[in-house]
């Protein structure tokens, strides 16, 4: 069947009357992006090294607050609302120095 042609022989395609062809074989293509081979290859070898982890500074902001600032004050102020103290920033600050997990 065709399907099963597909399958064994994957250079076989149809053309526009949907005839079965044979295929040019074709070696690997090589890559466009970097006229000289070289280049490529260095550029891909500094692409997979692996480098550390940002440091807090680095980071965008919404990135660090996500990462830092709301998994603790986010508990924190669903604390609040649910105790509603007088006090409701003492109150907070006091939860957030005691669930700090930054010390």
């Amino acid at each position: 069947s065709l399907l099963l042609q597909r399958v064994i022989s994957p250079t076989v395609r149809c053309n526009s009357f949907g005839d079965m062809a044979e295929a040019e074989q074709e070696g690997p293509k090589r890559s466009q992006a970097y006229p000289n081979p070289r280049e490529g290859v260095a550029a891909e070898k500094l692409a997979m090294e692996e480098r550390p982890a940002p440091d807090m500074h680095d980071i965008p902001l919404r990135q660090y607050l996500d990462t830092y600032v709301v998994p603790t004050l986010l508990p924190g102020m669903n604390a609040v609302a649910e105790e509603r103290p007088e006090n409701p920033v003492e109150w907070l600050a006091y939860f957030l120095l005691k669930n700090n997990p930054m010390g």
